[in-house]
């Protein structure tokens, strides 16, 4: 599937309060997170892990809670705030210092502003030097090459110096090797995330690896979809042929980059599990964007769009089967079909959504998914929507 993609600059700044400290979300899979709880309910806890970010638990999934008082919570948010003022002056002085960098033509590599020549001499060098200490990378050789690839693939590969990094599940082939690190380090992490999520932890496993490819920047990826027929101005990453598993993704931004990964490998893994069934645009979009954690955004754009009456009605969201015209009706399609995953996620629980989505990918109607699995949450389709709506503004 081929689809526009909005460009999302995303800045996270996470803040380190010595001796304050904080409410405590303890997870029944070991895990544990920090921050304010801002919302709780008999099903789902809400938690404020930063000034700009927040997550939502089911119940079913925690394990216990442990809260501070409202003077260390305050303290905490006093914090953040003070942390948040110096970030902001830091990052605009980083900005005008890089800018000044990028005119001179110089790039930046290991924190350092480089040649392009001298940047591409010292990866090569360090690769070298680390290749007895990591296995996993390698410089990748075509004509070496034993796997069978798409013609779309071995257009990329034959063009410049690959290198390869590889994982349980996957192979990133890449120039730049901060990066690989960026989807490399996180792949696995992503990969078991997005099966937990939808219930599918025991039931997919690959016997063969996803092929992740990525162009180092804009120009190069404008000239690589030129080669093979597509608009460059449309696509910041896609997935020709999801039997094949290969991924091709355009490093626009570290942030962009980091979105753009398990976005589409939501997708692959969806369209796994649904074979020859068909997946409804708003599930498909829907918890492609859930997985890449655009929650914070989709918040502010919902909560814009419900106040002036401008939103997606609900039987209009489950009748779209193309992405809308205009980039601010397609990012609003997005932000819906995300919130709408969300709330059945976080509110009901894993397992009721994986019974839901198996309904759907048998051709029920949303109706009658609905009612077949959460008869017991919701009266009827009023009643779900009215529970939606609440669920987002508050």
């Amino acid at each position: 599937m081929i689809r526009k993609i909005s460009l999302l600059i995303v800045l996270l700044i996470v803040f380190s309060a010595q001796q304050i400290f904080a409410d405590i979300v303890y997870l029944k899979n070991g895990n544990r997170l920090r921050g304010i709880v801002t919302k709780e309910t008999e099903k789902s806890v809400e938690l404020k892990i930063n000034p700009g970010a927040k997550v939502t638990f089911s119940k079913d999934d925690v394990k216990s809670i442990d809260k501070e008082t409202e003077e260390q919570r305050a303290r905490l948010e006093e914090e953040w705030d003070a942390g948040r003022n110096k970030a902001e002056v830091k990052e605009i002085t980083k900005d005008v210092f890089e800018e000044e960098q990028l005119k001179k033509g110089l790039v930046k590599y290991n924190e350092k502003w480089v040649s392009p020549e001298e940047r591409e001499r010292l990866q090569v060098a360090n690769l070298a030097r680390d290749a007895d200490k990591d296995s996993r990378e390698r410089r990748f050789s075509l004509k070496e090459d034993n796997i069978v690839r798409s013609d779309i693939a071995k257009k990329l590969l034959s063009r410049g110096n690959w290198f390869l990094r590889e994982s349980e599940h996957f192979s990133v082939f890449y120039r730049d090797l901060a990066q690989a690190k960026i989807v490399g380090d996180k792949a696995e992490y992503y990969f078991e995330k997005i099966l937990y999520d939808i219930g599918r932890e025991k039931d997919l496993k690959w016997d063969r690896k996803c092929q992740v490819f990525i162009v180092e920047n804009p120009d190069k990826w404008k000239v690589f979809l030129k080669s093979i027929g597509f608009n460059a101005d449309l696509i910041g990453g896609f997935v020709p042929n999801y039997g094949e598993k290969e991924m091709f993704l355009c490093a626009i931004s570290e942030g962009y980059l980091a979105l753009t990964f398990p976005h589409e490998l939501t997708h692959l893994i969806f369209k796994e599990i649904a074979g020859k069934n068909t997946i409804p645009l708003w599930l498909n979009e829907g918890l492609a964007n859930y997985e890449a954690n655009l929650t914070s955004i989709s918040n502010e754009l919902l909560m814009k769009n419900i106040k002036q009456g401008t939103h997606i009605l609900l039987g209009d969201l489950l009748r779209i089967s193309a992405y809308p015209e205009g980039k601010e009706s397609r990012e609003l399609f997005y932000a819906q079909s995300e919130k709408l995953v969300e709330f059945l996620i976080t509110q009901c629980g894993r397992e009721k959504f994986k019974k839901f989505c198996d309904l759907l990918l048998k051709d029920k109607s949303f109706k009658e998914a609905v009612f077949s699995i959460y008869a017991k949450d919701f009266k009827d389709i009023e009643d779900f929507n009215i529970k939606l709506v609440e669920y987002i503004v508050k």
